[in-house]
């Protein structure tokens, strides 16, 4: 039971977070248009490519990874099915950017390990590239300082040697972020202005405010306070102006380490809970454990230790969940002070002892130089040894010869052995092979239909992620209408048939199809929503003919319900009279096909068109383009004509309203 509550309430919040995507997020008329292409496109190499573009252009907006990741499966399955190595390779970068966004390091480190696997002999530098700079990034978030470097450097040379100097700018900035936590404070400063020169030529603001923010970093560690906070303020105001809620974070947490720096404690902890609103509504673990970190920090340095250890436990635990040493290294170290201050010197020794145990697994300078130090000295003492051994050897030779005789002898006999147990094994594994493969050939067509059903799947649950965030859309729209024309009491009506009608969704959302009689039901809830809305003016009936099964005809959620929206707000709201609005559903059925009548005594086509409405007719709705997409789907007649709509009129040529034939392919 919690399990299913908990996937209800996860396939709401995609809903929600489906409605804001749609209505805010930069680029979607791409979207729009790639998912358009999508369904003219033959299951080819060009139909892989719009599958990667449409996972790329989501996966870029810190709320869209859940949505980016139906997508990269298609491409993977499709890749793999026609043999398209570049495909299967594009699908493991778009795994491992989906995973690293979601702050899921160590599988974003795998998939990013096998598209470089793929790319590297291809010498195809730009996807090589992109494989590189995210396991920097990876790494570097880790605290794995000796990995970042030599990744960063490759990507350089690849930007430099194609002149992107977008690229190139945004490797400076990221090494000039390495430099600065191995404390080289000069090559730091380097990188950073020689990437800002290039972004200002480019007339980058969001990279320039990231350039400016890592600038800010470098002199606050120089104890440069004052133009610390200039640089990053200037980054603040540029990534304000663009609406950059992840950038400006980083930002406001920066001020916050300079006020703490300064003493100022009270205003550093303003900085750090600001930061902490901001990111705990981006899924970045890493950011947020950062957060944490901060909070719990300030608040030890404002006199509240027991505050200050709730944040820091939250902090240890994320820092934990996504490896990166350095959060917890830098948690342990606060805990160790609070637990000192209040004279708990048993639990402040532990704690010393995590932080040092996780000091030591983050390489620095330090430990580089220690290293050497070390290798030197092995080296010395492996020379003293040699002088030692070489004298020992000439007594050891005459055994030696003899040990070497027993060693052939006892080589040969197992040579024999070994090779008599290969040949065994290569029999065994060749028999084996050899049923596999009829095995293969005997599922072959199986698999084939496999992989289209579940293509199909896959596609039709991308539409059914669009057509409920664009139903609940309109419905919040009437309530918003209600409550702005002072009607409280039909608002409140109103929403409390909305909760019903969104628990009923939620129920049917665990099902790819539904039955007959519960999308009825749905649609009867649905008109007592809208009728409610129009002061009960609006009636329905349903006809059911050829004895139909309601239980075991099963059809997509919500499939017939757009057409009925149409008929209410296109067809009877734009009625003068105060005659009763009539909406007439009627359902026959015929061989493995539903077909469906709507008809309605509204205006007509005609009526709604001089009146300027956004009709239907003028141009399809996002739910009926949707709706006739999902038919297409379900139907093997890709060209027959599934959706037909005519004018009902007297004999007078006087429009009586509409009637919609939908025909829909059942189970």
């Amino acid at each position: 039971m919690k399990n299913s509550i908990k996937k209800k309430l996860l396939c709401f919040l995609i809903l929600i977070s489906s409605i804001f995507t749609e209505a805010y997020a930069q680029g979607s008329d791409k979207i729009d248009s790639l998912r358009k292409a999508l369904f003219e496109t033959k299951f080819d190499t060009n139909r892989v490519k719009i599958y990667h573009l449409l996972s790329k252009h989501l996966s870029r907006n810190d709320n869209q990874p859940l949505l980016a990741r139906p997508y990269a499966d298609s491409a993977y399955a499709l890749s793999k099915k026609i043999g398209y190595i570049d495909g299967v390779g594009l699908s493991y970068l778009r795994y491992g950017n989906i995973e690293k966004v979601s702050g899921n390091h160590q599988l974003a480190l795998q998939y990013l390990d096998s598209a470089l696997t793929y790319f590297t002999p291809l010498g195809d530098s730009s996807h090589v590239a992109d494989a590189l700079y995210d396991l920097a990034a990876i790494n570097r978030n880790m605290g794995n300082y000796e990995k970042c470097l030599p990744y960063y450097f490759r990507v350089l040379k690849i930007s430099e040697m194609e002149n992107n100097q977008l690229s190139t700018a945004s490797t400076l900035t990221s090494i000039g972020i390495v430099y600065r936590l191995l404390k080289q404070y000069d090559s730091s400063i380097e990188n950073y202005k020689r990437a800002l020169v290039i972004l200002d030529s480019l007339g980058n603001l969001t990279r320039m405010a990231t350039c400016l923010n890592g600038l800010g970093g470098v002199y606050g560690d120089m104890k440069d306070y004052n133009q610390s906070k200039q640089y990053f303020i200037r980054a603040l105001r540029i990534n304000q102006e663009l609406g950059n809620d992840r950038e400006s974070a980083f930002q406001l947490a920066n001020l916050g380490h300079i006020e703490n720096d300064l003493g100022n404690y009270q205003q550093a902890l303003d900085y750090q809970l600001k930061t902490l609103a901001i990111r705990e509504k981006i899924p970045r673990k890493d950011d947020l454990a950062k957060s944490y970190r901060n909070v719990g920090e300030a608040y030890f340095k404002v006199n509240m230790p027991s505050k200050a250890r709730q944040y820091l436990l939250k902090g240890l635990d994320l820092s934990k969940e996504i490896n990166s040493m350095p959060i917890s290294r830098d948690i342990y170290a606060i805990l160790k002070d609070i637990s000192a201050a209040e004279n708990d010197f048993k639990t402040a020794y532990n704690y010393q002892t995590l932080f040092m145990q996780a000091k030591d697994s983050v390489m620095n300078e330090e430990s580089i130089k220690h290293i050497d130090e070390l290798q030197a000295q092995y080296e010395s003492e492996k020379k003293d040894q040699a002088i030692v051994l070489l004298a020992q050897e000439k007594a050891l030779n005459q055994q030696e010869v003899q040990r070497q005789i027993t060693i052939k002898r006892a080589f040969l006999g197992g040579f024999i052995l070994v090779s008599l147990v290969a040949f065994l094994v290569i029999y065994i594994l060749r028999n084996r092979l050899k049923n596999q493969e009829r095995l293969a050939s005997k599922n072959k067509e199986i698999q084939e239909i496999d992989f289209k059903r579940q293509l199909t799947e896959l596609e039709m649950k991308a539409l059914q992620a669009q057509i409920n965030p664009h139903f609940i859309f309109n419905c919040l729209n009437s309530i918003n209408q209600l409550i702005l024309d002072g009607d409280k009491k039909n608002a409140s009506r109103y929403l409390t048939k909305f909760s019903r009608l969104i628990r009923m969704i939620l129920e049917n959302a665990e099902s790819s199809e539904v039955s007959l009689k519960n999308e009825l039901q749905l649609l009867e809830s649905y008109i007592q929503l809208e009728s409610l809305r129009f002061g009960g003016k609006i009636k329905y009936q349903l006809n059911l003919m050829n004895d139909i099964d309601l239980d075991n005809t099963y059809l997509p959620c919500m499939l017939l319900q757009p057409f009925i929206e149409n008929a209410i707000w296109h067809g009877l709201m734009n009625r003068q009279s105060n005659a009763e609005g009539l909406i007439s559903i009627s359902l026959k059925q015929k061989v493995d096909q539903l077909i469906c009548q709507i008809e309605d005594n509204g205006v007509g086509r005609q009526k709604a068109f001089e009146l300027k409405k956004s009709s239907v007719w003028k141009s399809k709705s996002l739910g009926l383009q949707l709706t006739e997409e999902r038919l297409r789907l379900m139907s093997k007649e890709f060209k027959k004509q599934l959706i037909k709509i005519s004018d009902l009129k007297d004999k007078a040529g006087e429009a009586l309203g509409t009637r919609v034939t939908v025909i829909i392919p059942i189970s």
